[in-house]
């Protein structure tokens, strides 16, 4: 195995690879990997866990990804040592950590090194509650906080995460603000998306739709979206409502009991877990997000807005960042179904014409701020100076010696 030297060497290091990843950091990782300047960077991936789907997604990049097997006990000696003996083969030039475990593997490792790298952590995870948290995740986020000093810096995907952390000990000192980034060639409008899967699922032309997207769990809050629907449903016939997410699905005993109480049943849409999602989202007329804590980087509402669609929402993590003047927030607390209903009607009576304008301005920002390119271009810009830093120490030390 043979690299360019005279590439800057990024070694990532994530705790797991997985499309089922609900932070978003696995898929954040593939985007950049994806969007990399290869004539610049040599990046590589190490995963601590074992082979997953995204490895082999990342390979096709030509980007070589190791596999660990290191499922338990990141800290324990012998794990880090393999970890080491791997870094001191790749011969890295940065080594940037993903979610707690990488992170903290990537800092230990560099530290039975002496030290010789320069590290970066990564994370997109909130904390509402660090009591809530598993107890061996919640010992590696404490553990981690006593280390926060040893990174060059450490970027987190939103402003919130970023508060959250440094009030439980977090140096923030090191803090960077980095947000995901979306793929606008991938999420853009496209109206043949639009009517092939309006007529794919039955739904007339003319039909006003709304959706969500999101794996089922609590804090995604769809039983406030569903009882939104059933009180839409009784004043406007011609709305249809899409739902995908791994299980959204009818068949799902936690949704059922809301299902029971909506008699148009047809204008429901739930397709469970579905990789097509740039379709389903074009179809839409209005996306909503209705998680009520926890989000990270919401996801589904940039995506949304890279496709021009207008997205109302909870006013959760960063979304009233992200979203600026295209959309509406609504109050978590305040947001009951009857409020929600009422926004959508509202949506709804203020024309197509507007909320196309609205769209397209919601594209407009997308594109400006978080285009993944652009955001590539900020960790591109890191690694550069890192490495220029370095460079200059060096040259410093050698001209004093």
């Amino acid at each position: 195995m043979t690299y360019n030297t005279q590439k800057i060497r990024v070694i990532h290091i994530i705790a797991r690879l997985s499309t089922e990843n609900t932070d978003g950091a696995s898929m954040m990782l593939y985007k950049l990997m994806a969007h990399t300047d290869r004539t610049r960077f040599e990046p590589v991936v190490i995963s601590l866990d074992g082979e997953a789907e995204l490895s082999n997604r990342i390979r096709a990049h030509g980007i070589d990804v190791f596999s660990l097997d290191m499922h338990n006990n990141i800290t324990a000696g012998w794990q880090i040592f393999k970890l080491t003996r791997l870094l001191r083969t790749l011969e890295p030039d940065i080594i940037q950590g993903w979610m707690y475990q990488g992170n903290l593997a990537a800092s230990l490792a560099n530290l039975s090194l002496g030290n010789r790298y320069p590290v970066l952590w990564n994370i997109h995870h909130t904390l509402p509650d660090l009591n809530k948290e598993a107890r061996t995740t919640r010992w590696v986020i404490e553990l981690a906080a006593k280390r926060s000093a040893s990174p060059e810096h450490i970027i987190y995907n939103t402003y919130l995460s970023a508060d959250q952390h440094t009030a439980i000990g977090y140096d923030n000192q090191r803090n960077l603000v980095i947000p995901n980034g979306v793929d606008t060639q991938l999420f853009s409008p496209n109206p043949y998306q639009r009517n092939g899967m309006r007529h794919s699922l039955g739904i007339p032309e003319d039909a006003f739709v709304i959706g969500l997207f999101a794996h089922y769990h609590p804090v995604k809050n769809h039983a406030l979206f569903l009882e939104a629907a059933r009180l839409l449903l009784q004043h406007q016939a011609n709305v249809h409502f899409i739902l995908a997410g791994r299980g959204v699905t009818a068949n799902n005993p936690k949704l059922q009991y809301l299902l029971d109480k909506i008699p148009a049943q047809q204008n429901l849409h739930l397709l469970g877990g579905r990789k097509d999602i740039p379709h389903l989202m074009n179809a839409l007329d209005l996306y909503t997000l209705t998680s009520s804590y926890g989000e990270g980087f919401p996801e589904s509402v940039a995506e949304a807005m890279a496709c021009g669609i207008p997205c109302v929402a909870t006013d959760v993590s960063d979304v009233a960042k992200i979203m600026g003047n295209t959309g509406q927030c609504l109050p978590v607390q305040e947001t009951t179904p009857s409020a929600l209903a009422f926004a959508w009607l509202e949506w709804m009576n203020a024309g197509e014409a507007w909320r196309q304008e609205v769209g397209s301005r919601a594209m407009q920002r997308i594109h400006h701020t978080y285009n993944i390119q652009r955001i590539t271009e900020q960790y591109q810009k890191i690694y550069q100076n890192l490495v220029n830093d370095a460079q200059t120490e060096t040259m410093t030390m050698l001209v004093s010696g």
